[in-house]
């Protein structure tokens, strides 16, 4: 689906790859509804969309809240007339053992990981269906293909968003693209803004170090764009996801060790530099 002269909505747009893809996508032609739970962040990506000469708007809402999104999805038909496009990208992270995360913790991570995407797709499809032509990008993650200790909840939503978007790959019409994106470390707020609980294998400076040697918001953004106008179905971004996600494939059991074996080293390193 080539996305000029589109209408697309993109969650999740206040920062990171949300914002990214939105700027992209209005850098193709489309005019671009952005979402995100904090009004502020959208006043730059909306500013961004309407600097590339593109209709925009903004909507501050929890994706979580499934009346909140049959209120947005009426407000923007009643502004841009139609929706193409749907991308689901909002989400957040709750690292540290399982056993340490509070039952309100979990249940915050798959409210928005998982019922976000699941109420977006389930509000926004019948709309897409009466379209031409449309596209439903659904952000997974690497740990959608792998999962990892010490973020069982995120792994546990990132596989659930991946399986609702194969099924509905085989359930839709033709005319209605799916993607599922699984990105590996990206340069983004994402652990930043998350919620942490030591014990694990590893800190939160440490978590936020790594995702901030990932690739960059734009170029994951360009990549899921080019994703979308080719009618790919699945896209793995970063060189870390390609490797894991293959080893993780092909050695199931001795990457599980491997993982294990890294997860107590860390633990024990940062017991000693704690004493």
């Amino acid at each position: 689906m080539r996305v000029q002269g589109r209408v697309a909505v993109v969650t999740g747009a206040g920062s990171g790859i949300g914002r990214a893809t939105a700027v992209e996508l209005a850098r193709r032609g489309a005019h671009v509804a952005v979402t995100d739970v904090d009004a502020e962040r959208l006043v730059g990506t909306r500013a961004a969309i309407e600097g590339l000469g593109r209709r925009a708007t903004a909507h501050a809402f929890d994706v979580a809240d499934r009346a909140a999104w049959e209120s947005f999805r009426d407000d923007v038909i009643a502004a841009h007339g139609e929706v193409h496009l749907l991308m689901n990208n909002a989400g957040v992270a709750l690292t540290g053992p399982f056993v340490a995360c509070t039952a309100e913790e979990l249940s915050w991570q798959l409210d928005v990981n998982l019922r976000g995407v699941l109420y977006g797709c389930h509000v926004m499809l019948p709309h897409l269906l009466e379209r031409d032509e449309a596209h439903l990008v659904n952000v997974s993650s690497l740990f959608g293909l792998i999962s990892v200790p010490d973020s069982a909840a995120y792994c546990m939503s990132k596989h659930a968003v991946k399986a609702l978007s194969h099924s509905l790959m085989m359930e839709l019409p033709s005319h209605v693209g799916v993607t599922s994106v699984h990105p590996g470390a990206v340069a983004t707020r994402i652990t930043t803004d998350g919620r942490f609980r030591a014990g694990g294998g590893v800190s939160k400076r440490g978590s936020q170090a790594l995702i901030a040697g990932g690739v960059s918001p734009e170029v994951a953004a360009r990549k899921v764009v080019d994703a979308v106008e080719a009618g790919r179905e699945h896209l793995v971004i970063g060189r870390d996801a390609r490797l894991l996600s293959a080893l993780g494939w092909l050695m199931p059991q001795r990457h599980r060790v491997l993982v294990r074996r890294w997860r107590e080293k860390r633990r024990a390193r940062y017991a000693q530099s704690t004493r």
